[in-house]
């Protein structure tokens, strides 16, 4: 086995470890992009047989977790390939102190071959031993203790009960492990929620209603629901370390659980996060953040509800529809009708009405539900059935991206939740994306994100890069758990005539989706504008029950401007600002480009290049079909010398990212010229 090919084993044995080397656990939702960030660039310099890389990377790694046995252990194996005993055996020793008593591995571990012979090997062999049978406790460990929550009570988030669990194919994520305790019934004539007179008599006939169920608010009380309106539910509250780390505020990085089984939670928040230019409301976060989206499905399957504000990225009077996509992982709010909006209180008014249908649900709908993980389609399908004018549910008005509580008829919200049966609850629906071509970086577009956004089972989202008039994909939807469904497609937002949905089996549940390029916005649902289209996907089981939607988004750049001909070859991409000025755009997404292409063809009509031109400059760059800088032409204008190019963003001093870019991409040859 080659060095590269060790190193690698090694690097993946470690990224499949839990972390453990934070100061608490609570560091870990701000630390870890870090440490995937040194995974990356360990796992890149392993793959390239690059010892100092690899060294580098993971020493700075043990620097920044200084209680990561794996990342020590790392750095032992590296010195050890270098031929350098000692260093080896002192992080080796450290990588052991610190929980890493793996001796079997270590003994057939490839990269330490060459410190076996050594006495001070065998001794660190039997002090790992020793230390294997009563192993060194870490907080971030899978070592956490289920607290008791009593009846009544409040369920805290500590250090004691909290472990961090990394998915090496969605991220990282908190664990809190709260053991309810029944007690006292509570009493139903304290519920003050949404349609009082209502509920009350179906909390009288299951006092127990919310018993087990969690509130968490993760907005710093700015938009919390009144958890004492809901007689039985269990507020969470975080400790003072995990306040002082921050791990109790913005998008949600924490699974409740019994340790057995997920405990059923609803949470809110109304921040809007970052700082300018990079500012976001959460779910365009979660969007835009490696991981993210993964982690908000797994709590979503887990039966754990939030509610976030949408407004900061989905405003009339601000920048229209900045979100990437219709995903139903979650639940967005926004005051959409109201002259002044109020988006805290439209938040809280969601919250609560969702609150209020655990009262609703009967207590054997409600334990079948959990037991499936359907709380989250369920609500989603609830809200959509019950929006004020009954829209045809098959239809884009019921399926807007963002809820305004106004537009929520709250008492058949409420009666269809306590109508609902353990069989007629929705169908599960899972999308898998089947087929797709991906544009080439540097040739087909320039920015380093790519055209994936999502792909997850509930929502499949694509920002539109390639150069191709239309984007095409095929997507599979299923329904575990009902046979027989069958699906139905249907546009639910941007302009339906550029949408084409192509079934390719008869239940419908293959379809081919084209979208084509639309400059100018869409007047979107809601009317916002927007530069998004979605297409809802809906299972309906042999019954006529439907499922909640799930989604499948494409989104369109606003700073480019395209040219096509009839036949849909494209003519040029304009990328400078317009006389009209600068339009946003999210500079994690795509950075400004202070040029213009132009796209030059063969008599076959192959690509065989383009133009570059830029404003203040005299005379166009040529680039081959390839994306290489033409350096030198020959007389027909064809390459004789080509210079292979790389794109780096550069920010611009001064910029909130609003009025002006926040980043600029810069092109720079990178590497020595050469024949075609």
């Amino acid at each position: 086995m080659t060095n590269a090919r060790i190193l690698l084993a090694a690097c993946l044995a470690a990224a499949c470890a839990a972390v453990a080397g934070a100061q608490s656990v609570f560091d870990m939702p701000r630390l870890f992009p870090r440490h995937k960030q040194a995974l990356g660039q360990f796992l890149r310099a392993a793959q390239a047989g690059d010892l100092l890389g690899a060294e580098t990377a993971a020493r700075a790694a043990a620097k920044l977790f200084p209680r990561d046995a794996n990342w020590h252990y790392n750095v032992a194996c590296v010195c050890a390939r270098d031929n350098r005993p000692d260093e080896a055996l002192e992080w080796l020793g450290k990588a052991i102190a610190l929980g890493f008593t793996d001796t079997r591995k270590m003994e057939g571990d490839a990269d330490l071959a060459s410190l076996r012979a050594l006495p001070r090997f065998r001794e660190l062999m039997g002090e790992a031993a020793e230390l294997a049978k009563n192993p060194p406790r870490n907080a971030t460990l899978s070592a956490a203790l289920a607290a008791d929550v009593p009846a009544g009570g409040e369920a805290e988030v500590t250090a004691s009960n909290t472990q961090w669990d990394w998915d090496p194919l969605s991220g990282g994520y908190m664990t809190t492990l709260l053991r309810p305790r029944a007690g006292a019934a509570p009493d139903p004539a304290a519920y003050r929620g949404p349609c009082a007179d209502l509920v009350r008599p179906w909390l009288e006939a299951n006092p127990s209603a919310y018993a087990g169920v969690l509130y968490v608010n993760r907005d710093e009380d700015l938009a919390a629901a009144r958890f004492e309106a809901f007689p039985g539910l269990t507020p969470v509250l975080y400790c003072d370390e995990a306040v002082r780390a921050g791990a109790h505020k913005g998008a949600a990085n924490g699974l409740f659980s019994t340790g057995l089984a997920p405990l059923p939670t609803v949470g809110n928040s109304s921040m809007a996060l970052g700082v300018p230019p990079f500012w976001r409301s959460i779910p365009r976060l979660i969007a835009t953040e490696g991981g993210a989206a993964a982690v908000a499905l797994r709590l979503a399957l887990a039966n754990q509800l939030y509610i976030y504000d949408a407004s900061a990225d989905f405003s009339k009077g601000f920048l229209g529809d900045l979100l990437t996509a219709n995903n139903p992982a979650f639940v967005l709010s926004a005051d959409l009708s109201a002259e002044k909006p109020d988006a805290k209180a439209a938040q809280r008014e969601l919250t609560e009405l969702i609150l209020a249908a655990f009262a609703a649900f009967t207590p054997e709908t409600k334990a079948e539900m959990l037991r499936r993980g359907l709380l989250v389609p369920t609500v989603q399908r609830l809200l959509r059935q019950s929006l004020k004018g009954r829209p045809d549910y098959f239809s884009e008005a019921a399926h807007p991206a963002v809820f305004d509580p106004k537009a929520i008829d709250a008492e058949a919200f409420l009666r269809a939740a306590r109508a609902l049966t353990p069989g007629t609850l929705p169908p599960a629906v899972a999308l898998t994306v089947r087929q797709e071509t991906l544009p080439l970086q540097w040739v087909d577009f320039f920015d380093a994100a790519s055209e994936r956004i999502a792909d997850t089972p509930l929502c499949v989202s694509r920002i539109v890069r390639g150069r191709g008039r239309t984007r095409a994909l095929s997507v599979e939807a299923r329904a575990p758990g009902t046979p027989g469904a069958r699906f139905r497609w249907f546009p639910v937002g941007g302009d339906p005539a550029l949408l084409r949905i192509r079934p390719l089996t008869g239940d419908g549940s293959l379809v081919t989706i084209e979208a084509d390029w639309r400059q100018a916005p869409f007047d979107g649902p809601q009317g916002m504008p927007t530069r998004r289209a979605d297409v809802a996907c809906v299972a309906v089981s042999p019954e006529g029950v439907a499922s909640a939607p799930v989604f499948v988004s494409f989104r369109w750049l606003a700073n480019e401007r395209r040219q096509y001909d009839a036949s849909g070859r494209l003519l040029a991409i304009d990328y400078t600002a317009p006389k009209e000025g600068w339009r946003y755009e999210d500079p994690l997404l795509t950075a400004f480009k202070n040029w213009r292409d132009v796209y030059l063809y063969d008599e076959a009509g192959r690509l065989s290049g383009w133009t570059r031109t830029r404003p203040g400059r005299d005379g166009a760059e040529r680039f081959d079909a390839r994306g290489r800088r033409v350096s030198v032409p020959n007389p027909d204008g064809s390459p004789k010398r080509v210079v292979p190019v790389t794109y780096l963003p550069r920010v611009i001093q001064g910029s909130d990212g609003i009025r002006a870019p926040a980043l600029e991409l810069i092109q720079s040859d990178a590497g020595a010229e050469t024949a075609p």
